[in-house]
């Protein structure tokens, strides 16, 4: 029994493996030829390294499809050759395997998880290089930020902030530049600021050359809510959403990255949990079946986590209920076949 769970276990890994960079040799591929023809029509000389950089993000992408093939590929060769059956006559029961496969699974989901919150972030901030940014807008409940350029780290030139009081009332302040120093400390030169208080009535107003405010909004913060939340690691995004906290703004669109930032390598473990009823299944599978069977549910299943995500950014499901909708789906449905399968087994005893 041991001897056959080891053959499982490492013969889904090494499965796993070769699966994984044929796919990955080909989208890289696909990735420099797309690269090259961008490069040829800008005019822009072809950089490689901007492609081997996103070698991570893709495994990502693709990784609960190439889990899932491996666990159709593995348990299809297993069924031609009446291992399966082999496995029954022993003793050992299909749940058994499918344990063997889920652990699997969660090695997989651990490797992806690091993958999407450590190793990506890193390579995709090599290709998304901090930049100027021209036209900066923030807005929330409380805060109010207009900028006519950004320069890093922490420069906005032509700067417009306008803050809400506790007691109602607003500061704005309009300067030709505002620098950011630390401390939630913001230098403005050359600008005007105005106090009005809660009935929306001007109290007071002062031009300044120099002066120095105390506002909690910090240039990353700002930002990293405009820019992909794909560049930011698991702390990064961890932190961000601390202080949006602290601000008393939280968007849903980024609770729904932070819980998608372990739902998706999830989906690794969760997809394997489908291949529980064809281990009845007592006929040959080609590998052709195989092949496009894995890829059409996966696809499906990626259709419904996408689906999902997008609704819970929207505001349109709960985030938990929306970032999870297929791991829901996926533990009720399997959940309802066992139960099924264990009525039917009860009642042929009787």
């Amino acid at each position: 029994m041991i001897i056959k769970t080891r053959y499982t276990f490492f013969s889904f890994l090494k499965l796993f493996s070769i699966v994984t960079v044929s796919f990955l040799l080909l989208f890289f591929l696909i990735e420099i030829m797309e690269n090259m023809s961008y490069a040829v029509r800008h005019r822009e000389i072809f950089d490689l390294t901007k492609s081997l950089y996103k070698i991570p993000s893709i495994f990502v992408e693709i990784s609960p499809v190439l889990t899932f093939l491996t666990g159709m590929f593995l348990l299809g060769e297993m069924i031609k050759y009446g291992e399966i059956r082999i496995l029954e006559i022993s003793g050992i029961k299909p749940l058994k395997i499918l344990s063997v496969l889920c652990f699997c699974g969660i090695i997989v989901s651990a490797v992806t998880f690091y993958v999407e919150n450590f190793a990506a972030p890193a390579c995709m901030k090599r290709i998304d290089i901090q930049s100027e940014m021209d036209i900066v807008n923030f807005s929330t409940p409380k805060y109010l930020l207009y900028s006519q350029k950004f320069i890093p780290p922490g420069t906005f030139k032509k700067v417009q902030i306008s803050v809400v009081n506790e007691d109602g009332g607003i500061m704005t302040v309009n300067a030709s530049y505002g620098i950011y120093e630390g401390g939630n400390i913001w230098l403005f030169n050359k600008g005007k600021i105005w106090y009005f208080n809660s009935n929306g009535n001007l109290e007071n107003s002062e031009d300044f050359d120099i002066k120095r405010v105390y506002v909690m909004l910090e240039p990353e913060l700002i930002i990293g809510a405009s820019k992909n939340l794909e560049d930011f690691s698991y702390i990064e995004l961890r932190d961000m959403m601390l202080k949006l906290k602290k601000l008393n703004i939280l968007p849903v669109s980024i609770q729904s990255s932070f819980h998608e930032r372990f739902a998706y390598p999830l989906l690794n473990l969760f997809l394997l949990l489908i291949l529980f009823p064809f281990f009845y299944i007592r006929h040959k599978i080609s590998r052709v079946f195989v092949l496009g069977l894995s890829i059409l549910i996966s696809f499906i299943s990626y259709g419904v986590f996408s689906s999902g995500l997008t609704l819970a950014k929207a505001g349109k499901l709960p985030v938990f209920a929306g970032v999870w909708l297929m791991h829901i789906l996926i533990t009720v449905s399997v959940g309802l076949y066992f139960l099924g399968l264990s009525k039917k087994t009860k009642s042929d005893i009787i």
